[in-house]
């Protein structure tokens, strides 16, 4: 396949994203840029030009969800598909349960405002205003359908000709 989907994972862990990026490499569809510094998202997002964004949520020095504030406010990378990839995957599960650190009442909740009881990824997603989420730990099968489905919801809205022109 000659025509590879440029994929930017930014995740502060540096062996999650050698890990999927030699899984997505290995399928022959992908080629992956990836970065564990959350502050320069933009700017590699802004060079590599990719089809799809995966992203972490916690990170230090900057969270994902500001991240993905900050590409919907910006012609060239707001039609641009997320998806979150978090280890707080475990909210989607076990919104109320006592052994978690992520309830309603964290400073990321308050800021994004009332979190809905969320026990489907899709209402999670739609919570971060992203095309899906999926919480780690994860198959890399899973994610890898993920992004197919993403992919292939997205394709019909996207006119002939006006790829290059998302960013």
């Amino acid at each position: 396949m000659a025509d590879k989907t440029k994929i930017v994972l930014i995740d502060d862990d540096e062996a999650f994203c050698l890990m999927v990026k030699q899984k997505l490499k290995e399928t022959g569809k992908y080629e992956v840029a990836t970065s564990t510094d959350p502050k320069g998202a933009e700017g590699l997002i802004q060079q590599e030009k990719p089809k799809l964004i995966l992203l972490d949520v916690v990170m230090p020095g900057r969270r994902g969800d500001d991240i993905v504030k900050s590409l919907k406010k910006e012609p060239g990378t707001k039609k641009i598909p997320i998806i979150i990839v978090s280890g707080k995957g475990e909210m989607i599960y076990n919104p109320k349960k006592d052994d978690y650190d992520w309830k309603p009442h964290t400073d990321l909740v308050k800021n994004r405002g009332e979190i809905p009881d969320c026990r489907r990824a899709e209402a999670f997603a739609e919570a971060y205003g992203v095309e899906d989420y999926v919480g780690k730990p994860l198959a890399l099968e899973l994610l890898i359908n993920i992004i197919e489905d993403v992919l292939k919801r997205l394709k019909p809205e996207t006119p002939q000709g006006e790829e290059d022109s998302l960013i």
